[in-house]
């Protein structure tokens, strides 16, 4: 039972390190002092492949470091929060649609994780940030743009690991 345990926080901490690695090296700069990234993916990866607690832990985490070390201090509570809830919902949505609507199961929960993304800093920079609601707006389409490519590679790169049977080896 412990390696097994072990073996989850390792690739919990590999997931972390992925997160952390997508988000920093791949950056698109916004016109709104942020950037596009391609952590989502591996955020939503981490939900799906480790389960809620773990997931919530290397997504948040993960995104957190990047945060940190890029100089948006500000934003470094909010992100470790909004990126593990978004792992932690979609873990939570994929385990319950997996049983009934299989099909269904990754692209749902990984939409309403993206949802959890774009509100949740909506709804930090509005009101934590100072933004005001309508200077948060102004984040809210690359937000979008940020979550939509996130969910097609998401879904594409579990595609992948399933049809290696990858995510029943190392987990």
């Amino acid at each position: 039972m412990q390696n097994k345990n072990l073996r989850k926080l390792v690739m919990a901490a590999l997931m972390a390190a992925l997160v952390f690695v997508a988000t920093m090296v791949i950056k698109i700069p916004t016109p709104t002092n942020g950037y596009l990234n391609l952590g989502d993916c591996f955020v939503l990866l981490s939900g799906w492949l480790l389960g809620p607690w773990y997931g919530f832990a290397a997504g948040g985490i993960g995104s957190m470091l990047v945060d940190l070390l890029g100089g948006y201090f500000q934003y470094v509570p909010g992100t470790f929060l909004i990126k593990g809830l978004m792992a932690l919902v979609a873990a939570f949505l994929y385990k319950a649609l997996h049983k009934t609507v299989p099909a269904a199961a990754l692209p749902i929960s990984g939409l309403v994780g993206e949802c959890i993304m774009v509100g949740g800093y909506y709804l930090y920079e509005s009101t934590v940030c100072g933004y005001g609601f309508m200077g948060a707006a102004a984040g809210t389409p690359g937000n979008c743009v940020q979550g939509v490519a996130g969910l097609i590679i998401g879904i594409a790169l579990m595609a992948i690991i399933r049809s290696t049977k990858l995510d029943q080896k190392l987990i």
